[in-house]
């Protein structure tokens, strides 16, 4: 169960320890994780504590969740896309709704802290109109 809630000005920070720790002792079986970036704020007949619930019991201790003006962006350390679909499917079909989402994955889509930001940035502005400001 996640039970971490923090705001996204550290996910950077996070973000840049995990691929540090990953470079420096070669960690190859925890090399791959993703980010996951859940639009909530059109869900219908949930409330927002009931949404953070959520979130907590289906996703795990490891994970860390980051909230950003209503929505939420998810480090999930030794995560490829496809095991964060399958996240995000199990939270779907716990709430019985459909969520907005996008994934992006290191090292596919950036290399260091910076590149995944931006690539994250990037699809949420592109599809849901956001503006995620580190």
């Amino acid at each position: 169960m996640a039970t971490k809630f923090d705001s996204a000005t550290t996910l950077k920070a996070l973000i840049s320890h995990h691929v540090a720790m990953i470079n420096r002792f070669e960690a190859h079986s925890f090399e791959e994780f993703a980010l996951l970036f859940l639009k909530i704020d059109n869900i219908k007949n949930i409330n927002s504590l009931e949404i953070k619930k959520s979130i907590q019991i289906i996703f795990r201790d490891s994970d860390i969740i980051f909230e950003h003006e209503g929505n939420y962006i998810i480090l999930l350390p030794k995560t490829n896309w496809n095991g964060a679909i399958e996240l995000i499917q199990g939270l779907q079909n716990f709430l019985n709704q459909e969520f907005l989402d996008s994934v992006i994955t290191y090292p596919d889509d950036g290399k260091n802290a910076d590149e995944l930001i931006n690539s994250l940035s990037k699809m949420v502005e592109k599809y849901y109109k956001i503006k995620l400001n580190f």
